[in-house]
């Protein structure tokens, strides 16, 4: 799936803004402040219906005007072309997938995978699990049908058992839902256990090479002991979840834990390094997506130059190029490019008296 049309009409610092777009690799130039990263954000949003900016709604709606709207043309991997656009005002956004007015979030992250590499992507490795279990569910929900929905029935479930302990209901109220928890669970752990393994044979070696000898882990935490079933683990803290009022162990509580060798990698290793791994795990998880269903996401690529020195650059420009997905990537100007991917389309912004534009 790639872009080949992106359109933008009053959102953030353009007025109007028409780009036309390659397959392979498409490089923003220009300065600060011209609107590079509105021109991912816009992509960012017409694939998720959400922006991952956090700054107000309101913003993304230039100066004196009073909605937005950016669309796109698309080529599905069935090379069938397909229209999508967002449109906002007020506090209001309206999403549409070949101008389908009731068009979700979810028909939105179907029709196109699409993932951010920014300069934040090190959270995947230093914050909290949710950052990981987001990863890997992302990743899952492209590759694996049955995933999203068993976990919506899990949710389902334990919002039901959760209400239960909440409200100091009986025991039997409370098991009462525990079958279901128990059946789902074991279907998206295997699901999830069967991507992480994927991903590890995926990551690439010149990546590898970077850190030495030590070997690079996964080491997949399912949200309760990995000594023990489920099943079991639900029974033995049913008076602890009581107490608490609320679940404390299954899929929801699960992680993935990146060693080098025996050590957590975040512990031992530079913020560049943390960057390089980090943006490696989605390249995987990119490889992963084309070999199980011949998808290809799209990869937004946000100021790869912080933190990472020359080399760091050339090698993953060098991943990037050699991963035949579609690349939106931004740099201050072309002598920054990497050499890998100086063959790519470039799209150089500029201020303007109407705003940013294309020169």
């Amino acid at each position: 799936m790639y872009f080949e049309t992106l359109a933008l009409r009053a959102f953030r610092c353009f007025e109007s803004l028409d780009v036309e777009a390659t397959p392979g690799v498409n490089v923003l130039l220009g300065d600060n402040a011209v609107g590079k990263s509105s021109v991912l954000e816009a992509l960012f949003l017409l694939a998720r219906g959400e922006s991952f900016r956090q700054t107000g709604f309101s913003d993304r709606i230039r100066d004196g005007q009073s909605r937005f709207r950016v669309q796109a043309g698309i080529r599905d991997e069935r090379n069938l072309g397909r229209s999508v656009s967002v449109e906002g005002a007020g506090n209001r956004t309206q999403l549409h997938l070949d101008a389908e007015s009731n068009t979700t979030r979810l028909d939105l992250v179907q029709a196109i995978p699409l993932q951010l590499i920014d300069p934040n992507v090190h959270r995947l490795m230093t914050e909290g699990p949710r950052f990981r279990r987001r990863f890997l569910d992302w990743g899952v929900f492209h590759v694996e049908h049955s995933f999203f929905g068993s976990w919506q029935r899990f949710r389902r479930a334990l919002k039901q058992r959760n209400r239960a302990l909440r409200h100091a209901w009986p025991k039997k109220d409370v098991v009462a839902w525990d079958a279901i928890l128990i059946r789902e669970a074991e279907h998206l752990d295997a699901c999830r256990r069967a991507h992480v393994d994927a991903i590890a044979d995926a990551l690439p070696q010149s990546i590898r090479d970077q850190f030495g000898h030590a070997r690079i882990r996964f080491h997949y935490r399912p949200g309760w002991p990995v000594d023990e079933n489920f099943d079991r683990a639900l029974a033995r803290t049913l008076d602890r979840d009581q107490k608490a009022g609320f679940t404390q162990v299954g899929p929801h509580r699960a992680d993935l834990r990146i060693k080098l060798d025996q050590v957590q990698a975040r512990n031992q290793v530079s913020r560049g390094q943390q960057k390089l791994l980090t943006t490696a795990l989605l390249l995987a998880q990119a490889r992963v997506m084309y070999g199980r269903r011949g998808l290809s996401p799209v990869l937004l690529v946000d100021d790869i130059a912080a933190e990472l020195g020359q080399e760091y650059r050339d090698l993953l420009g060098k991943e990037l190029a050699a991963l035949g997905s579609q690349v939106f990537i931004t740099f201050l100007d072309a002598a920054s490019v990497p050499e890998p991917l100086a063959g790519g389309r470039r799209i150089t912004l500029a201020t303007s008296d109407n705003g940013a534009t294309v020169i």
